[in-house]
Parts: structure tokens; C-alpha cells; sequence
């Protein structure tokens, strides 16, 4: 009798490996899991589950189970688990980038589904921090390539698999990319030709980097960068003034009783909610032209207006 279980309230068939399509795993492995393949969202998985159903392992362990089996199997390996798992062990998972299954009531699957529920998926209208960050970081890089896959993506980044597998769905979901599988079942994300009509296609999803605006009357300890008018003005003819405005990564920014203030300060010190410098810039110390431009689009000072235009025509698109 065919065995099979419920991924998300679709019935799934396992179909079990046999142990010379398993060559290559260790004895330990072999002996602790049985593997399965299936077909999930029209695409192929190795499924393992433990043969001894009250064994636990850290989330670690998984990953690097998981890496051996589908480095054996060539298709993306998801670790059927217990329903009793509770929500902090589900995270540490994820944390891990080990795919995982608990039956009709989650599964995280990134590359077939995103971090997915039951429930209806809902169109976006604005990118997250994470999204808008890869999608400036394509756009203001001369050197990147067209298309990437998300370890790459992982690995150019400062954010983790989950994290970029969320942001991929978020502007495939806004329409400012294409995700495609290719003959090995990995994902492929790919932005088009016209890095000009990609960026004003994006205009409508994108918003200020800028979290919240803080005052100082000395710098801060932590790591900064300089934004605001003096960074405009490294970029454009535009006069520097005596005092920086700061950004701080929102990740990074530790608030010290009395060092910041709402009001005033000879520094401004702008909290952003994504990282402050890109993969590929050099350290000079000046937020990236694109992020700059969002960040000041709406002040009202012609000046400033101008130079941002200046700017945008100028970039090497």
C-alpha cells in the first residue's frame, strides 16, 4: 500500500528511496531516517523522517543532515516532523534554512512555497526593507549580473535564506522580477534588461529608508554613515554643512538614556530599515545614490530637488 501524508491540505504520495539511490550517505543517516520522494507544487522533494519518532535534534544537526541527503539526491530535502513541534524549535528551523514539513498544519518550504500557511496570499503594494535593499543593490551595481539564485543572493546580501526567499516572493508578488526553475529544480530570479524602467517601475513599491529621525550633540559610538545634504553634496555640486546627518542600520542601533532627542542637536541622526552600505560599494563612508534619493525626495528645497535629478539621469543605468 502506497504511503502518503497532507502538505498544506494536499495529498502527497511518498514514494520511498531505494538504498542504492542513496549512495553516498553515511551509515548513521541511513540508519536514523527513512526518504521518501514526492511531489509538491509540481515540483520534486526527498522527504526523510526519523525512524525513531521521539529522537529530537538541534536544528543544526538538521541542516547538515539535510545538506548530505540533498547533496545525494540533487533535489531540495524537507524533514517530516512531529505535530507537537512548538512554535520556538519551528523558528530555529527556519533560522537554519532546513526545510521542513508537520503536516496539513505547516510547512516551510521556501524554494516550493514561501514560509507558507494555510491561508490566502495577499497582493503587496509595498516592498519590505529586505526587498527594496536586493532590488537597489541589482539596480546601483554596474557589475551585477541579471540573474541569481538565493543562495547567491544569501551570499551577497546581509540577510539570511529566509530572509531573502521572502524578499524574492515580495517583488516577484510586485511584478519587479521573474522567478523561473530551471532542469535541477533551483530557483532562478532574474530582473529584466532596462535597469531604467526596472527603477521607475519600482517607484510606486519602494519608500524612504529612514525609520525615524533622531537628534545628538555628539556622534555616535556605534558604526555610522553619512547621509543627508553631505552625502548629496559628495555626489553633486551642492555645498556641504558644518554638521553630518548619520544613518544607522536599525539592526545595529542601541539608543543610550539622554544621547538622542526628538527635537534638536548638532547632529541628525537617521535610523534606516535596512543596511546603510551596499555589497559592492567601496568604504568611503556615503550611502548609496539610490537610497540617498529616497530618503530625500520629498524635501522641498529646489536645490536638493535638483541635484537628486541630476543624479538619477546621471546614474549608469
Amino acid at each position: 500500500m502506497k504511503e502518503s501524508i497532507s502538505i498544506l491540505g494536499i495529498q502527497t504520495a511518498l514514494i520511498p528511496i531505494q538504498r542504492s539511490g542513496l549512495k553516498g550517505l553515511n551509515a548513521d543517516v541511513l540508519l536514523r531516517f527513512f526518504f521518501y520522494t514526492a511531489v509538491f507544487n509540481n515540483q520534486s522533494l526527498c522527504i526523510i523522517r526519523a525512524k525513531n519518532g521521539e529522537e529530537q535534534l538541534s536544528p543544526m544537526k538538521y541542516k547538515r543532515i539535510t545538506e548530505q541527503v540533498e547533496a545525494v539526491v540533487g533535489m531540495p530535502v524537507a524533514v517530516l516532523l512531529e505535530d507537537s513541534l512548538i512554535y520556538v524549535q519551528r523558528e530555529r528551523l527556519i533560522n537554519q534554512g532546513v526545510y521542513f514539513i508537520i503536516s496539513d498544519k505547516y510547512a516551510f518550504l521556501p524554494s516550493l512555497i514561501v514560509n507558507a500557511q494555510v491561508k490566502k496570499k495577499k497582493r503587496s503594494d509595498k516592498l519590505a526593507p529586505a526587498a527594496q535593499y536586493i532590488l537597489l543593490y541589482y539596480l546601483s551595481d554596474e557589475n551585477a549580473k541579471n540573474k541569481f539564485t538565493i543562495k547567491e543572493l544569501e551570499e551577497i546580501t546581509p540577510y539570511n535564506y529566509v530572509a531573502v526567499t521572502r524578499a524574492v516572493s515580495n517583488l516577484e508578488d510586485c511584478g519587479l522580477c521573474r522567478v523561473e526553475t530551471d532542469s535541477s529544480r533551483t530557483k532562478q530570479i532574474s530582473f529584466g534588461e532596462s535597469k531604467r524602467e526596472l527603477w521607475d517601475n519600482a517607484q510606486k513599491y519602494m519608500s524612504s529608508p529612514v525609520k525615524k529621525i533622531l537628534f545628538s550633540d555628539i556622534k555616535p559610538k556605534v558604526e555610522t554613515i553619512a547621509s543627508g545634504v553631505n552625502a548629496l553634496s559628495h555626489y553633486s555640486h551642492l555645498n556641504p554643512e558644518q554638521y553630518d546627518t548619520l544613518a544607522i542600520w536599525d539592526k545595529h542601533f542601541k539608543p543610550v538614556n539622554g544621547e538622542y532627542n526628538d527635537i534638536e542637536g548638532l547632529y541628525t541622526i537617521e535610523i534606516w530599515k535596512y543596511p546603510t552600505t551596499m555589497p559592492f560599494q567601496e568604504e568611503n563612508g556615503i550611502v548609496d545614490k539610490l537610497s540617498l534619493y529616497l530618503a530625500m525626495k520629498d524635501e522641498s528645497d529646489p536645490r536638493i530637488e535638483k541635484e537628486l535629478d541630476i543624479i538619477i539621469e546621471e546614474m549608469a543605468w
